[in-house]
């Protein structure tokens, strides 16, 4: 006990706000473990519950955070310095971005953007005809629309207030009750009141932890049975959480500078070069010419796509906008707080641009690219999407899109180093954050212990590994989606948090 208790005070951690977060993970992984079908019915009940009840409120918090960020950006409030005026980037422009995208979408942009489009085109919104033409459009532009700048919107009010009161204060913790400095509440993070926003953030990473693996094991394991051509079964997905557990605790001990910005400096430019390959593959004019009208149509229904479902009740607005609303806002913190620590000597301007612009721009090329192959051979009669989809599955099925390309088994690999990758550097980012979260907020220690990095990535390893075997891939959403509940009212909070902070330096 001594043992722990000095490595505890030498590692400089807070033991109340360590003892929340391992309890909290341990805890949720307990109750899945102890009647998984219980779990299942709670979980998917409560998150029906918060959708019926809330959902037009995610709607309402995504307009406004995407008119505060660009109000803000325009402002003179815009050239303030994190870190302050003589304050020069830890990081060059190319890793810093790498690391912002990488962090901020993880594997969901290769679950999603091949065959997302394929869930629209039957049921197009605004009066538009079924597999028509403008369905077709209007599908691409759904994707745009869920991935886009309105989502980067939502992570950007955490980031900017965390961005403030990190430098601002010189802090050595990352808490989410330190956006809240600017309310005037002294020594809020040691405040019951702080304690209360901090374990919610902690269920918010926990919730994203196990829903980023769980979720998105099913595509790796397909692909790693065709890749190989072995059956695919229980062992395949322990095989792939092993890898990608090992994978994490590797690139998380050796730190942001070596480690993280490495990984996502590499994967940026295999994503880059696999979208490049797919263009060279493919009808470009075609390619072209759906990604205009996608385009062209997110921006058309941008205002229509964003106000769905608050006036009057929408099915499609609560399974899909909703839907993904909540998962951003989830995520919102945990982004927000990896995005303040490798920000340092950035304009509050350039954040901002660099979610907004480089953010959107990054999903959209995934969305455009792959999504526009797939959606253009299903046109063509050479894909059949939409009805593998309803047979085989979407992770099956997103599959089978990469296995039509010319040399597929090569773009097969590519892919799934991708998405392991993709799914490495957001899971490495919860396992910083974490580890310095639990740092006390005054102290000599400015990075998180490598060892606790690493017993971080363990740790959370444990969630999704029980997801997977116990649970199923929409229990892993929810479990996201019911943890940004308590967010949806403290995103108000930061941003009156940044405009009094903000205000002092005028």
């Amino acid at each position: 006990m001594n043992n722990i208790q000095n490595t505890i005070k030498s590692y400089g951690i807070d033991s109340i706000t360590l003892f929340i977060s391992v309890l909290s993970v341990l805890l949720t992984a307990a109750f899945i473990l102890w009647d998984s079908n219980l779990a299942k019915y709670l979980i998917d009940h409560t998150y029906t519950l918060i959708v019926d009840v809330f959902g037009s409120s995610y709607l309402v918090l995504t307009i406004f955070s995407f008119i505060f960020l660009i109000l803000i950006s325009i402002s003179n409030y815009g050239d303030y310095i994190l870190g302050g005026k003589n304050t020069y980037p830890e990081f060059s422009y190319f890793s810093w971005i790498g690391m912002l995208f990488c962090s901020g979408i993880g594997g969901g942009i290769i679950y999603w953007s091949g065959v997302e489009w394929a869930y629209y085109v039957e049921i197009p919104q605004f009066n538009i005809e079924p597999y028509s033409d403008e369905s077709y459009s209007l599908a691409t532009a759904y994707g745009l629309f869920h991935w886009g700048i309105s989502a980067w919107s939502i992570y950007g009010i955490p980031a900017i207030a965390l961005s403030i009161a990190f430098y601002k204060y010189d802090l050595t913790s990352l808490r989410l009750s330190s956006s809240l400095k600017g309310l005037g509440l002294k020594n809020i993070e040691s405040s019951i009141f702080g304690r209360f926003i901090d374990l919610i953030f902690i269920l918010a990473t926990v919730g994203a932890a196990g829903g980023t693996i769980g979720s998105y094991i099913p595509m790796l394991s397909s692909g790693f049975t065709s890749l190989f051509n072995i059956n695919n079964g229980l062992h395949v997905d322990i095989g792939v959480i092993i890898l990608c557990v090992g994978l994490f605790g590797f690139s998380v001990y050796k730190g942001l500078d070596k480690g993280i910005k490495n990984l996502s400096n590499f994967n940026l430019i295999l994503a880059l070069s696999f979208i490049f390959l797919i263009i060279l593959s493919t009808d470009f004019i075609e390619l072209l010419k759906s990604s205009f009208l996608g385009i062209k149509f997110s921006v058309i229904y941008f205002w229509d796509m964003s106000t769905l479902g608050i006036s009057q009740p929408s099915d499609f607005a609560k399974e899909w906008t909703i839907f993904y609303w909540a998962w951003w806002v989830a995520f919102g913190p945990l982004v927000g707080l990896f995005i303040a620590r490798i920000s340092k000597g950035r304009s509050i301007r350039q954040v901002i641009f660099g979610m907004l612009f480089f953010g959107t721009l990054g999903t959209w090329l995934f969305y455009l690219v792959l999504g526009g192959y797939s959606m253009n051979g299903e046109i063509n009669n050479e894909l059949n999407v939409i009805q593998s989809m309803k047979e085989l599955g979407h992770a099956e099925t997103a599959i089978s899109v990469i296995r039509s390309l010319p040399i597929n088994t090569f773009m097969l690999l590519i892919f799934c180093v991708i998405t392991i990758v993709f799914i490495t550097t957001s899971y490495d980012s919860m396992s910083y954050v974490i580890s310095s979260h639990v740092l006390k907020t005054k102290g000599n220690h400015k990075e998180p212990h490598k060892n606790l990095r690493l017993s971080w990535a363990i740790i959370l390893g444990i969630l999704p590994a029980v997801l997977v075997l116990y649970s199923d891939h929409s229990v892993a959403l929810d479990l996201i989606l019911i943890t940004s509940l308590p967010l949806l009212f403290i995103y108000p909070l930061m941003a009156i948090s940044i405009l009094m902070e903000l205000s002092k330096n005028k």
